[in-house]
């Protein structure tokens, strides 16, 4: 009866008139490319379960370096990503064997990354004669509707990378993929979920739940810096959307608020309170400078000019602004209702001006 734990032997190996010592060293071959697939599976489902394990690009990027350097001898790599919207690249991840803060090398053309997203293939030279320009091998990432990024390999510590290790790194790139493209529906999730489909600003409830926050943190630190509040009405909004339509009142909401943007620190944060109301919080000001903000804002407004497309009619509104400082008995609702008082006193004395509550 034949042994059936013998090992099937490939016909095309032949090893009639082989020595001793020729047959050994084949075994060690064997055993090596044995080892070597090992390896690779190992790293591959290491690398399947630490991709899926996040929805952070930046520690999705770490993740994947990570599995390149544990079967080539990487000196530099990085990965980036492909903003569809404005054609541009954002570093993720970035590896420098020989320091610990790392950078790109100053010679490294994007427009080589750019190349191989447009053709969906990897692009790899020997080391002597791409790595001058700053790559050894690029990788594209992508999914079935969208342009991720690339994974990029620039200098290595080895003569080449073998038609094996690229196989290996294509099928990184296809894991790499799936989890980018994970956690781009997350953030366009996430991101929808917190902004006013409007305007495009925060929304009420991620306002609330800010501010919460803010009050908090002001609160532990023992109200050792300002918190300002700004209510924003835009005057009779009902009459001019009953005389306008309610179409053009949607393009006077996006103006009031794009013009609002333009004039406001990245800081300073800004959402729809509801309706024709919007609220901006500010930090690190004084109540007079609060103020001076508040006028600032209604100046710009009240100069915004907007063209009714159906007459050519130049069409302007007015806002009024309710202002208050947090107190250190202040929760959410009373400051908030503080502010409420004084947009509602600014109404009071004929609109189109900023209160201090």
């Amino acid at each position: 009866m034949p042994d059936t734990s013998t090992l099937q032997v490939d016909d095309s190996l032949k090893f009639d008139g082989l020595t001793k010592e020729e047959l050994q060293q084949i075994i060690v071959d064997m055993e090596r490319r044995l080892d070597s697939i090992l390896l690779q599976t190992h790293v591959l489902l290491d690398i399947a379960k630490a991709l899926n394990g996040s929805l952070n690009p930046n520690v999705i990027a770490s993740n994947i370096i990570s599995a390149m350097t544990a079967l080539i001898a990487i000196d530099q790599a990085s990965v980036f990503l492909y903003n569809e919207s404005n054609q541009t690249f954002e570093i993720v991840g970035l590896f420098d064997s020989g320091t610990l803060t790392p950078t790109l090398p100053p010679n490294v053309d994007f427009a080589l990354a750019r190349k191989v997203l447009d053709l969906g293939q990897a692009a790899y030279q020997p080391p002597q004669s791409m790595q001058e320009q700053g790559w050894v091998c690029c990788l594209p990432l992508h999914s079935s509707k969208h342009q991720l990024g690339t994974i990029n390999i620039h200098a290595i510590r080895q003569p080449g990378i073998t038609p094996e290790q690229l196989e290996f790194l294509e099928t990184i790139a296809e894991h790499a993929s799936t989890a980018l493209e994970n956690a781009r529906l997350y953030s366009r999730v996430t991101q929808e979920s917190i902004t006013d489909g409007l305007t495009g600003i925060y929304n009420h409830s991620h306002f609330q739940k800010r501010l919460r926050e803010t009050i908090a943190y002001h609160s532990r630190r023992n109200h050792a810096t300002s918190l300002g509040l700004l209510l924003i009405d835009i005057d009779h909004f009902k009459n001019f959307n009953d005389k306008y339509g309610h179409q053009f009142g949607d393009i006077v909401l996006k103006t009031v608020v794009q013009s609002i943007r333009n004039n406001i620190r990245e800081e300073d944060f800004f959402a729809r309170y509801g309706g024709e109301e919007f609220t901006l919080m500010v930090l690190d000001l004084s109540s007079d400078e609060l103020l001076t903000i508040s006028e600032k804002i209604r100046h710009i407004v009240e100069q915004t000019k907007i063209i009714y497309p159906d007459t050519g009619e130049i069409v302007s509104v007015t806002i009024s602004i309710g202002c208050a400082m947090l107190k250190p008995d202040d929760d959410s609702s009373t400051f908030i209702r503080r502010a409420d008082m004084a947009l509602y006193r600014a109404k009071g004395r004929g609109r189109n001006t900023s209160v201090m509550g």
